[in-house]
């Protein structure tokens, strides 16, 4: 197993950003794959990585804040959770906004990862809060190219993040 160098704070260096209806199993199956490479400690899914007893917001808020980059899963359902009409006041409890929100605010890299069947985003589609989301370049994440995508997950991961492997 490789592994990034070991992070000042500790903090996760890639978070894993998804919806729990639609993108878990992809976030899962993510967390395991690059755990395996990077290792466990070097990445951040709130449902494996945050300590029983632990307080979910602040947890959740500091490792986003502190993350090297952050994955945006985009699963087929992902853009109809804003286009119906969604709130402002809403969207400040939406996780998913409030999470990406906390990762643009630290000046983290944040990189939408596509899974099987999604197309590019469009600003146009988006709130106000996650317009910026449309204009990343992407990654994609197919089921039928789990192996060749992961590589080449990886190798972006190692070069943006200016790691060695």
């Amino acid at each position: 197993m490789k592994h990034l160098s070991p992070m000042q704070d500790e903090a996760s260096q890639i978070f894993i950003n998804y919806r729990r209806e639609g993108g878990a199993y992809a976030a899962a199956l993510l967390d395991e794959l690059l755990s395996n490479h990077f290792g466990e400690g070097q990445v951040f899914r709130a449902a494996r990585s945050i300590a029983p007893g632990s307080d979910y917001s602040e947890s959740i808020l500091e490792a986003a804040a502190g993350c090297g980059v952050m994955l945006v899963i985009v699963d087929d359902g992902w853009l109809g959770k804003f286009s119906s009409g969604s709130r402002e006041p809403a969207l400040r409890q939406d996780w998913v906004v409030r999470e990406i929100g906390e990762a643009f605010k630290s000046e983290r890299r944040v990189i939408p990862v596509l899974l099987s069947g999604v197309k590019r985003l469009e600003e146009s589609c988006l709130p106000e809060p996650l317009v910026r989301v449309a204009r990343l370049q992407y990654l994609r994440f197919d089921y039928r190219n789990i192996r060749q995508d992961i590589g080449f997950m990886i190798e972006q991961l190692i070069r943006v993040t200016g790691r060695m492997d």
